[in-house]
């Protein structure tokens, strides 16, 4: 490991792999695009920007009329490399390129941490770098580029793997700190699915490595309670450490629209029994990239990415290779184990594995897209085309192991080029249906001829390979680039965007422009969508800090919208500006909505609706007036009357900030005060210092009970979950670092009494 660890070349050969295959984004040619652009760099401006500024987004008040930000796990707000963006904000924007830049950065970190692993389970550096290449540059990794909190989240499983299982396999506590450290970490990458997933691959790997060390008596033994404690330590402190995220997350995806999901939900992105076939022809569908789609396979086109299990040919036959080793090495046996069951599962409603893990295992039920667990089968199946290198360069050439790797070698092969003739010829269309489209099925055609090339070329150079040991051991570093040839040929145009995201957030420029010298005297939001499309992005808000009604985030508030109409919800969302549809020309444009509310407003007539029925009973009431009446969902402990003429008193915006709204009110009576900002546990209210009681009104908005007079009002956001999660991260970092450092003071005062 110590050698591993001092491998400069080894990184080096990784990072140039990693530079080659996307040299087109790093040069400014081409740009990462889909989910990419329409959340992640959105979010890391808002979030970037703040930081820059001096100050936590706990709140975004820029889509969905206010939303929880830093509680949204996949805001990613803490994770050190995204709080690092803030150092390269400038003029309150951040460049598209150092959040690619920051991804990208990850691949060599997911390449390096899988070479340590490898090299931790005692892999020559050959078979090491082969694998470190693998799981970096597998279909999973490549084809999941445009999501930043899978990217950076999966990175780091071969190096907590690694320290894992230093842990637990030696006396020492310190890897078991470091790992707990690692692990909580992770957790802040923001993907929370594939989170739980590792956390049930580490308790699995803690079952085989207790099994393997301890059997029968031997597991009531000390040896074996310590190894458990070890487990449950790092488990554990690894959540202490993400608890100041995970806190605020489990409260807020309780209020979600995804507390709940069906069965048939839960089953979106699974891999069907026919896609197994793209073992060996990735793009047998088609395909879906920043090109465009011409895939026609199993559900919609973002199930090509959903469902890649590529791994390139060459690992491939490794993998079935080393199904030869299971027997005698219990390493190979185990990652065989996980790449089976994670192939099981990515079946979803296709198989009875995903559905017995939803009924009996907490958790797994709140998501979808089952075949995201195939990025466990690119790690076991990098670990084993490993083992299965590595058995090859010890192997006598007419050893028994050397003749049954060429029988396996050349029935790969006759299975590549029988499917290969099954493609072309078309005998396997009566069995799926061929693409009605000749040009699709022409470039299905034209993928399969590269497959077979790649098997060809990958069973002929370990034919090879295997016939002639001592060149074996020299060419086996040869063998990565045959692999990054197969994957760039694969996915090097996978993810390239011909559109630079700074001018696709530049089309609206003059519309921003417009709504932000409008908002220098008027604080209002604006409806950017109707049946006939969007008139800026979804998530344009959080980039320009412009205030929308709309926005997309996985965790949508259930209470976001309420059950008004149309002209209830833009009035008393304070909507100044709504989207409009010209017939004539099918252009969007804006158009004012005269009759739209203030953002903070008196009301002085109450009713109370206490439950959904009744409050959806009351919105469609005809008697309703949303100018005049508030709906609150408890008893008004202020006794507000109607007022003759309307709407009385005066309310007005001194300051205004993501995570505090400060007041100056008047009102000659009692009343309801109410604030057009979206209701949420964690908000605080005080009338000139004294805290106050947040009432919600009219469905999803905040209001206070007025005491009458003029007075200071201040609306603060400090949930408690994040406060309370903060201390035990606080807690957490401290114990962490007290096991790292501890046994390096013990070694220098021993050295010192030695001397």
């Amino acid at each position: 490991m110590g050698a591993a660890l001092r491998d400069w070349r080894a990184v080096a050969l990784l990072a140039g792999m990693t530079v080659l295959f996307f040299h087109r984004i790093l040069l400014g040619e081409a740009w990462l695009w889909e989910d990419m652009v329409y959340y992640s760099y959105p979010v890391r401006v808002f979030a970037a920007s703040a930081m820059a500024m001096g100050h936590l987004p706990l709140w975004n008040p820029y889509t969905f009329s206010g939303m929880p930000f830093l509680a949204d796990i996949q805001t990613t707000v803490l994770y050190l490399p995204c709080v690092a963006l803030a150092l390269f904000v400038r003029d309150g924007g951040l460049n598209f390129y150092w959040l690619e830049i920051m991804v990208i950065a990850h691949y060599v970190l997911a390449g390096w941490g899988m070479y340590l692993l490898a090299s931790s389970l005692d892999l020559k550096r050959a078979p090491a770098l082969f694998a470190g290449a693998t799981y970096m540059l597998s279909g999973f990794m490549i084809t999941h580029a445009i999501h930043q909190q899978i990217i950076t989240m999966v990175a780091w499983f071969p190096l907590v793997t690694m320290l894992f299982r230093m842990a637990l396999t030696h006396s020492r506590w310190r890897p078991a700190f470091l790992c707990a450290l690692l692990l909580g970490h992770s957790t802040l990458a923001g993907y929370p699915q594939l989170s739980l997933y590792f956390h049930m691959f580490l308790f699995a790997y803690f079952l085989f490595l207790l099994l393997g060390a301890h059997r029968g008596r031997a597991l009531i033994s000390r040896p074996a309670f310590v190894l458990a404690a070890k487990a449950g330590m790092i488990v554990g402190l690894g959540l202490a450490v993400a608890a100041i995220q995970l806190l605020p997350t489990a409260e807020l995806a309780a209020l979600s629209q995804r507390a709940q999901i069906t069965y048939e939900k839960s089953t979106e992105g699974s891999l069907a029994w026919s896609q197994l076939l793209t073992l060996f022809i990735p793009k047998l569908f088609g395909a879906a990239g920043a090109a465009g789609s011409n895939y026609w396979g199993p559900g919609t086109y973002w199930y090509f990415w959903e469902t890649c299990i590529y791994v390139g040919i060459l690992p491939l036959m490794l993998v079935t290779i080393s199904a030869l080793l299971v027997r005698r090495n219990p390493q190979a046996a185990f990652f065989w184990g996980v790449a089976l069951f994670t192939l099981l599962f990515s079946l979803g409603n296709s198989f009875l594995v995903h559905k017995l893990v939803l009924d009996y295992v907490p958790g797994f039920s709140k998501f979808r897209n089952p075949a995201r667990a195939g990025v466990f089968f690119s790690l076991a199946g990098s670990l084993l085309s490993a083992f299965a290198l590595q058995a090859m360069m010890s192997w006598e050439k007419n050893s028994r192991e050397s003749r049954r790797v060429r029988s396996v070698l050349l029935s790969i092969a006759g299975a590549g080029i029988a499917l290969w003739g099954a493609v072309v010829t078309g005998m396997l269309d009566p069995v799926w249906g061929a693409p009605k489209d000749p040009a699709i099925l022409q470039a299905v055609r034209k993928e399969a001829y590269w497959s077979l090339l790649f098997v060809l070329v990958s069973a002929g150079a370990l034919l090879a390979l295997r016939a002639n040991k001592g060149w074996l051991s020299r060419a086996a570093l040869a063998l990565p680039a045959l692999f990054f040839i197969d994957m760039f040929v694969f996915g090097a145009d996978q993810n390239t965007s011909s559109t630079n995201p700074s001018d696709y957030f530049r089309r609206a420029d003059p519309l921003v422009r417009f709504l932000r010298n409008d908002m220098k005297n008027d604080l209002f939001r604006v409806n950017t969508r109707n049946q006939y499309g969007m008139i800026m992005d979804r998530n344009q808000g959080m980039v320009d800090r412009i205030f929308t009604l709309e926005g997309y985030t996985p965790l949508v508030l259930q209470r976001a919208i309420a059950p008004y109409n149309d002209t209830q919800k833009f009035d008393l969302l304070n909507v100044k500006y709504r989207t409009s549809f010209d017939r004539r020309t099918g252009a969007l444009s804006l158009a004012p909505n005269p009759t739209y509310m203030a953002r903070a407003y008196f009301l002085y007539d109450v009713r109370v609706a206490s439950t959904e029925e009744e409050l959806a009973a009351a919105f469609r009431d005809p008697a309703w007036n949303h100018t005049t009446t508030a709906i609150l969902e408890h008893e008004s402990p202020v006794r507000a009357t109607p007022q003759a003429g309307g709407l009385h008193g005066s309310v007005r915006v001194t300051a205004y900030d993501d995570n505090r709204v400060e007041l100056e009110a008047a009102s000659a009576t009692e009343g309801i005060l109410v604030l057009s900002e979206v209701f949420y546990p964690g908000w605080r209210a005080y009338v000139d210092g004294a805290e106050t009681a947040i009432l919600r009104a009219d469905y999803n908005l905040r209001a206070i009970a007025f005491p009458g007079g003029s007075h200071h009002v201040e609306f603060r956001f400090t949930p408690p979950p994040f406060v309370t999660g903060a201390w035990v991260t606080a807690a957490a970092l401290v114990v962490c670092l007290a096991g790292l450092v501890r046994p390096l003071t013990r070694r220098r005062r021993q050295q010192e009494d030695e001397r």
